[in-house]
């Protein structure tokens, strides 16, 4: 058995309907979230270690939160509705210090809603 390293559990998204989108990308899909970050599929690389501004939304509220990229890598392509391919990354952002309490709250009532 693997031990859970992580020091925020993960919510899959099957349980809440959440978007998120970030002034960098055009298309951004939330693959899992926690209190203290989020795992993202977007369709531009994110540079590592660039500050981000992240908009949580839920079908009555949103929230903007401050993250740092801290992973980004090459995960595929999509074709566009013009036939362009687009590269996908997955990336991770790690919230800063002190949204954590902010992103808890707005999870808790999208999941109690």
């Amino acid at each position: 058995m693997m031990l859970e390293k992580r020091r925020h559990k993960r919510f899959k998204l099957d349980l809440i309907e959440l978007n998120g989108t970030l002034n960098l990308a055009t298309k951004v899909e939330i693959i899992d979230i926690s209190f203290g970050g989020v795992a993202l599929k977007v369709d531009r690389r994110l540079n590592i270690g660039k500050e981000c501004l992240f908009k949580l939304e839920d079908e009555r509220n949103s929230i903007d939160v401050k993250g740092v990229v801290v992973r980004c890598k090459l995960s595929g392509f999509e074709e566009r509705y013009n036939r362009d391919r687009v590269s996908i990354y997955t990336a991770g952002m790690r919230f800063q210090e002190g949204s954590a309490d902010t992103v808890a709250d707005f999870i808790r009532s999208s999941i109690a809603a």
